[in-house]
């Protein structure tokens, strides 16, 4: 399964090993904290069932390009483990997996991360989400 978002730049297709990105918006990212859950559109759902329980997890906001964590899934991926967490936003991110912080940083920016996801990277500003053992 292929999810293109071309507006923000960003496609996942190979499953998680050892961790994921998930991508918000400023406001969306409001909403993830608020619920505890990190959510993408329903295409992604084979993407974010493959996420387990204990796996690492990052929080990529594309309107400002910083990555967030570092969290660990509570929960294995599902669809609508909180459905209406995200419906002040307008949109359904109904692909989710419930987190809790494990790691408070400072946001990095995606110049700081890049390389440590270079194998992700398919143009200049779109990645797959999925992360090994050595990204994570």
């Amino acid at each position: 399964m292929e999810y293109d978002n071309e507006e923000h730049g960003f496609i996942s297709v190979p499953a998680p090993e050892f961790g994921a990105i998930f991508m918000s918006n400023i406001a969306t990212k409001r909403d993830c904290f608020k619920h505890k859950v990190l959510g993408l559109p329903s295409s992604m759902g084979n993407f974010v069932k493959e996420v387990k329980k204990g796996m690492i997890l990052f929080l990529f906001e594309y309107e400002r390009r910083q990555l967030f964590g570092v969290y660990r899934a509570i929960s294995d991926g599902g669809m609508n483990i909180v459905p209406h967490a995200f419906s002040s936003s307008g949109k359904q991110f109904s692909a989710q997996v419930r987190f809790v912080l494990i790691w408070r940083c400072s946001p990095l920016s995606e110049d700081e991360f890049r390389d440590a996801i270079r194998e992700n990277y398919f143009s200049t500003r779109k990645f797959h989400f999925g992360l090994s053992d050595e990204q994570v």
